[in-house]
């Protein structure tokens, strides 16, 4: 979030429960959000605002009602589980067509999300992995997978972003 939206956003929750806070208390505020929101972009921390609003009260509360807001605009945009698992095995098959080529093989496994990889290891492990028979990879294998793939944080379940891709200002003046 750029410091200009959460400027912006401090007026409207001021604005929306009617009460200005102290500069102590907006200080700590400001301290409060740049953490939990950083990093985030502004039309998700914006939109998420807004359908807290609709469930908080109490402006002493609306940091928790927002970050469950975030966190759930923020999960609606990644894959399943589902997804990823046969992300995982088109690359393990991807890799096994390739076996002698190692420097291709470490582009098709960097091109997974973190959660995936972090979960198979190396190139190679998720070869061997997918290698195994069909029922016992589904009956045995996927649930450890799923279980990795939805205790990860958000973040390493998108997939890694492209070199040389410019990233949005972040609040600090800084990029992402």
């Amino acid at each position: 979030m750029t410091d200009k939206k959460l400027m912006e956003l401090l007026v409207v929750i001021d604005d929306h429960y009617g009460r200005i806070r102290s500069k102590e208390e907006r200080m700590a505020d400001t301290k409060i959000y740049i953490q939990a929101f950083g990093a985030i972009p502004d039309e998700i921390v914006e939109k998420a605002l807004y359908t807290a609003f609709t469930q908080c009260r109490y402006q002493n509360q609306l940091i928790v009602d927002w970050c469950a807001e975030v966190k759930k605009l923020l999960a609606a945009g990644l894959p399943s589980a589902n997804d990823l698992w046969a992300q995982a095995a088109t690359a393990a098959k991807q890799i096994t067509a390739n076996l002698y080529f190692k420097t291709r093989n470490a582009e098709i496994f960097a091109a997974l999300p973190v959660a995936v990889q972090r979960w198979a290891g190396s190139p190679a492990e998720l070869s061997m992995t997918f290698g195994r028979d069909g029922a016992d990879l589904l009956q045995f294998v996927k649930p450890g997978f799923v279980r990795a793939v939805s205790e990860a944080p958000i973040e390493s379940l998108q997939p890694p972003a492209l070199p040389g891709g410019a990233a949005p200002a972040q609040i600090g003046g800084g990029t992402a």
